[in-house]
């Protein structure tokens, strides 16, 4: 086992509870422990409601990884005063912590879960005082998002971040090959592990297999309502083609008012009775709908977030074993063929998407054998555990690299 090194996660919000960006903080976390290393994931501020997490402290651990709020507190603040000030206090316990944890030998690299550019900078200059070096988890490629006219500022942080955000880091983590080109345009010759999707398939070891009614499962952020959209119209499109007995699970987070405006869209649609809406599921219930859905969707589009990204619940959908349908583009075609291991519609178009989703209701036992053989694939590349040793051995090369 190679030497013993410590880590720091810096820009995280609301950890250890999120969506995609959390999930994959604590399995890099677990990759890295593993190893034999100590992960301290540091959140500088807080934005969870306490009603939902009563009993969460200001430091602790989670799955063995050490997390401190240095803000003193995880939950969000009422009052711009209040506010302000914890948050003044957050920023400044953050900089004493890494002094501290430099000073006592604690301190080999600092991983940001961040694209804001400032904090990336700031961060920057931190390791250069203190002498760590600094990991960028790239997940996106911001420049390719779409911002409305008035969001200037957005638009000149993503451009920044895409531009500078590598050459300021010692190291990089990509979550894909559109990633990895960029990175070698913006700054060649800088050190990288693509790490892309990551999922603990341990989780699947208590859940059980139930008869309960058919349905298609879609899982996501209700901001990308574009999405979400697509999938309602390829419901409904195939219920009035085959009217037959099966309905829609949508597991939608986020924003109120984008999960109101998915709810209005739904009340408005032929198939309303046939759709059921979740919120704030608990980890288990929410694999057990993985585990008992006829298939799990997940559309990508042709543009630059989808091809740039891989969505975390990619693994999480083939970790469950059953089908996963989704478009062939960007990240799942370099892992995956349609008919073999996932049902790939070659075009964003409704018609081809819901006409993947009639072959899983005209054929369950080729569809389930699909799910398998996906589930097969990602155990051998997206099983955390079998990850560990590649990035262990990526940081120990870095950490002899001048």
């Amino acid at each position: 086992m190679s030497k013993k090194k410590h880590f720091i996660y810096l820009g995280n919000l609301g950890f250890p509870f999120g969506l995609a960006e959390i999930q994959r903080t604590i399995l890099i976390s677990k990759c890295l422990i593993l190893g034999g290393n100590h992960v301290t994931v540091v959140c500088k501020k807080g934005i969870l409601n306490e009603k939902d997490h009563p009993d969460l402290k200001p430091t602790g651990y989670v799955q063995d990884i050490e997390y401190v709020y240095t803000s003193g507190t995880p939950f969000y603040p009422q009052g711009l005063i209040k506010r302000n000030l914890i948050k003044l206090k957050g920023a400044i316990n953050e900089f004493s912590l890494l002094r501290k944890r430099r000073k006592e030998g604690r301190l080999d690299f600092a991983i940001l879960s961040t694209h804001d550019f400032d904090a990336v900078l700031y961060y920057f200059i931190l390791s250069k005082i203190f002498g760590f070096k600094i990991i960028l988890n790239y997940v996106e490629y911001y420049s390719g998002l779409k911002k409305k006219r008035s969001q200037l500022k957005s638009w000149l942080n993503d451009k920044l971040f895409d531009k500078y955000g590598p050459s300021l880091s010692d190291g990089v983590f990509p979550i894909s090959e559109f990633i990895i080109n960029h990175i070698k345009e913006v700054s060649p010759g800088k050190p990288y592990i693509k790490v892309s999707v990551l999922t603990d398939f341990d989780r699947y070891n208590d859940i059980e297999l139930l008869q309960e009614e058919k349905y298609f499962l879609f899982c996501g952020d209700a901001g990308y309502k574009e999405t979400i959209i697509f999938i309602i119209d390829s419901f409904a499109s195939l219920r009035k083609e085959t009217g037959k007995d099966f309905y829609l699970y949508l597991v939608i987070n986020g924003n109120p008012v984008n999960v109101a405006d998915v709810k209005n869209y739904i009340s408005n649609n032929p198939e309303k009775d046939r759709i059921k809406v979740f919120s704030k599921l608990p980890q288990k219930q929410l694999f057990t709908y993985y585990k008992n859905a006829m298939a799990l969707l997940i559309p990508l589009r042709p543009t630059f977030q989808d091809i740039a990204r891989f969505p975390h619940k990619t693994g999480e959908y083939l970790a469950s074993g059953n089908p996963v349908i989704s478009t062939n583009y960007g990240e799942v075609k370099h892992y995956f063929k349609d008919g073999e291991n996932m049902l790939l519609a070659d075009e964003y178009d409704i018609s081809k998407f819901s006409a993947k989703m009639q072959f899983v209701i005209d054929n369950p036992d080729a569809a389930k054998k699909i799910g398998l053989e996906g589930k097969k694939i990602a155990s051998l590349i997206f099983d955390y555990k079998t990850q560990a040793t590649a990035i262990d051995d990526f940081f120990n090369e870095l950490l002899i690299k001048k």
